[in-house]
């Protein structure tokens, strides 16, 4: 289901709300301590703090005792004693699949589990399973009997929420104690991307050229990019959404690319260093250290994790040329698509070896132009103005960088490599195209951000003699990334449109 959000208020307060806020009763029974989403409370905590489940817990602590616990049963065998549960639910339809019944809740149908109870006692974060202080866990999954079992799941009145009494229970329980599962972590159970800091990959990704990028609205002040909350969400969302923005008014210092950085998470060491110098020099061991035309291509590529976000500081600029190119790799993969589908399938499947060997460091990597985002291990991601969104959003990374190959794949056949560079001209030509690329002359105080894995960037050449021209670079790392934007959500703008991970409304 799609969702439009309008206003310029901030805040995606709706956006996950429930997965992320506790219900209120589930306040008062553990205030300040049980983790969201779930909470395993001992009979004397429940008496204490909510008389109602009183009478409940004390038949649960009595159905629970170690000693009616079976021993070597198997699962099938520990799901076949499982008695049917009083439901306060609605009834399941009969066509209701199994999500949909976890959806509203519910963890044992007519007798029959509906999850592994494996799955269930993992998903526990009460105090004893949980640190409150430290949020690791206290026991290992590695350690839950084979053949642990719900000994009674009884639902709660009114409230969402399930008691759940064990059979052969894991330490560090102790024994008789019952879980309390909330409807959200019910249905959650079989998610594989359970924490509600996922719904960052809900927010659209929006493809553009050089008519649709947003120039002005993608710029930032430094001085406010340093000290406003706000505008450092608005830039992190638009990052996220377009991989491309520029700070203006940076200080002419040697330390303010790290400053840029470091606000959003830390620096990314590679073999050039945490930080480095752009400026032509003799026997330059890297193209970018010349003065001649520097074409479309992605940084250290060679590197198995290559970095996500490149930041370049403009230090000084009085030469003539030397224009900043930027294209939107996602874009060209969906006019790719119109063209020839067929074209994109074969930028999936034929990888490329990208090599770095000078000066004493050597690096290698293999890897297709496009890879999936299902290989990332991340949620797909909705397009917002994609000609193929379906397409589009299994689109993870495109990997582009032709000045550092090392070899196309020895050991294709011939056909199979004629597909293979047919595709990779036709992705080359659309990215050339001048309705494509977005044309920067960095001025002195200028930093680029820009997403290292989707957008690839370019330099006109450059007269030598006709001034100074210096920047300063760093890189920083998918997950810090992902970490800072992620704690930011809440503040980003709401008029964006977005999906939740399971396409239904928040």
């Amino acid at each position: 289901m799609r969702i439009r959000l309008q206003g310029a208020g901030k805040g995606l307060a709706k956006l996950g709300s429930r997965a992320r806020q506790p219900t209120e009763r589930l306040k008062s029974i553990l205030p300040g301590r049980a983790p969201i989403g779930t909470g395993a409370l001992s009979a004397p905590e429940v008496r204490a703090r909510n008389s109602r489940l009183k009478s409940l817990v004390d038949e649960l602590e009595e159905s629970s005792r170690p000693e009616t616990n079976p021993t070597g049963a198997g699962l099938n065998e520990v799901f076949d004693n499982v008695g049917a549960p009083k439901q306060d639910h609605p009834i399941p339809s009969k066509s209701w699949s199994r999500g949909e019944k976890l959806r509203e809740g519910i963890l044992v149908d007519n007798g029959i589990p509906l999850v592994s109870p494996i799955l269930a006692r993992d998903a526990c974060k009460c105090a004893e399973c949980i640190d409150p202080s430290d949020r690791q866990r206290n026991f290992s999954y590695a350690d839950i009997p084979t053949d642990i079992g719900f000994s009674r799941v009884t639902p709660v009145e009114n409230s969402g929420e399930t008691i759940v009494s064990w059979r052969n229970d894991a330490l560090p329980h102790s024994a008789g104690k019952s879980t309390i599962l909330d409807k959200e972590t019910i249905s959650s159970l079989r998610k594989p991307f359970r924490n509600p800091h996922w719904y960052l990959y809900s927010l659209a990704q929006k493809l553009w050229d050089a008519e649709s990028f947003t120039r002005d609205s993608n710029r930032f002040d430094f001085n406010e990019y340093m000290s406003s909350d706000d505008a450092l969400a608005e830039a992190l969302h638009l990052l996220w959404r377009d991989g491309l923005v520029f700070v203006d008014g940076v200080p002419e210092s040697e330390a303010s690319v790290s400053q840029i950085v470091t606000r959003i998470g830390p620096l990314m060491n590679t073999f050039y260093g945490p930080t480095w110098d752009v400026r032509s020099v003799p026997n330059a061991k890297n193209v970018a250290y010349t003065a001649k035309y520097l074409g479309f291509h992605m940084d250290l590529l060679y590197m198995r994790e290559p970095p996500a976000f490149q930041f370049l500081h403009c230090i000084h600029n009085e030469s003539v040329g030397g224009e900043s190119r930027f294209a939107d790799t996602f874009k060209a993969v969906d006019v790719l698509y119109s063209q020839d589908p067929g074209k994109v399938r074969d930028l999936m499947t034929y990888p490329v070896r990208y090599e770095y060997d000078n000066d004493g460091y050597f690096y290698s990597d293999l890897k297709p132009t496009i890879l999936k985002r299902q290989e990332l291990n991340v949620p797909n991601r909705p397009t917002h103005n994609a000609s193929h969104p379906h397409v589009m959003s299994d689109v993870g990374r495109v990997y582009w960088s032709p000045p550092f190959v090392g070899n196309i794949h020895p050991k294709l056949e011939h056909h199979e490599l004629a597909r293979f560079v047919s595709a990779s001209h036709a992705f080359s030509q659309i990215l050339e195209q001048p309705q494509m690329v977005v044309e920067e002359k960095m001025d002195s105080g200028t930093c680029v951000i820009f997403d290292n894995l989707r957008v690839v960037h370019a330099r006109n050449a450059f007269d030598l003699n006709s001034g100074r021209r210096w920047l300063r670079g760093a890189y920083l790392a998918r997950q810090d990334f992902v970490s800072k934007a992620s704690s930011m959500i809440d503040r980003m703008p709401a008029n964006i449109r977005f999906y939740t991970l399971d396409g239904q409304e928040p």
